[in-house]
């Protein structure tokens, strides 16, 4: 057979075979792909009907990274040494219950009533002159209530004074509402004043809701403090 009738029929054999091949196979896909035509395109899009509220939650989980820290309030305050605690009026209660053997005096003040400013250096000063023996309390009654105001939006205000005070006693910033707070302990008004035994009863609750102090009300010189140290003396018995 002459050589050129030879290679004509290798080139025709080769050329029907490309043909075969390229009929045989479509594409260069894994099996997985061939045997699924929904999974294959690669850069295939997500219509808006088809998103889900799981994919957007998903989409911001990753896209937005929570900070635990953030998102709890801040329950405790510190400067120079003066400290303050975000507190419920029954954590208060438990705190004062957590006293057994010392006398404790709890002072119920606000930065906006003047009588409690002016008696409350004598609060500290009472501590400072028994600091083994008694326990001194303020609470902050500054919170109305307010959802925009909550009680430790007050803290920066009040801890200005109690620094001022050089008040190292134990300070509470009330989470119960003033009116709340009222309406619990059935009081019309502030200044008020408890002082509870070592075995943590109440002893006495200073008010002025029956004029029993006349138009100036009570104070620590007269009223609280001698009582204080008379408890002082029959516990020492």
């Amino acid at each position: 057979m002459p050589t050129s009738t030879v290679n004509l029929k290798r080139s025709f054999f080769t050329l029907l075979l490309i043909l075969m091949t390229g009929i045989l196979t479509p594409g260069c896909q894994p099996d997985e792909q061939a045997e699924n035509p929904s999974t294959q395109t690669p850069n295939e899009t997500t219509s808006p009907s088809q998103i889900t509220e799981n994919d957007v939650e998903e989409s911001q989980k990753k896209e937005t990274p929570t900070s635990t820290s953030a998102s709890v309030e801040k329950t405790n305050f510190e400067r120079e040494g003066i400290t303050a605690k975000v507190a419920t009026w029954e954590q208060i209660q438990e705190f004062i219950k957590g006293q057994k053997g010392k006398i404790v005096v709890v002072d119920i003040w606000s930065t906006w009533c003047f009588p409690c400013v002016k008696e409350l250096p004598h609060l500290i000063a009472l501590q400072k002159k028994y600091p083994e023996k008694i326990v001194c309390v303020s609470v902050n009654i500054n919170y109305d209530g307010s959802e925009t105001s909550p009680p430790e939006s007050n803290a920066e205000e009040i801890m200005d004074f109690l620094v001022e005070k050089q008040a190292k006693i134990h300070n509470f910033i009330s989470s119960t509402s003033d009116e709340e707070l009222y309406e619990k302990i059935d009081l019309a008004s502030i200044p008020v004043a408890y002082v509870y035994d070592a075995e943590g009863a109440l002893t006495k609750r200073f008010d002025n809701e029956k004029q029993e102090y006349g138009d100036d009300g009570f104070n620590y010189e007269k009223h609280i403090t001698p009582l204080v140290e008379q408890m002082l003396k029959e516990t020492a018995k």
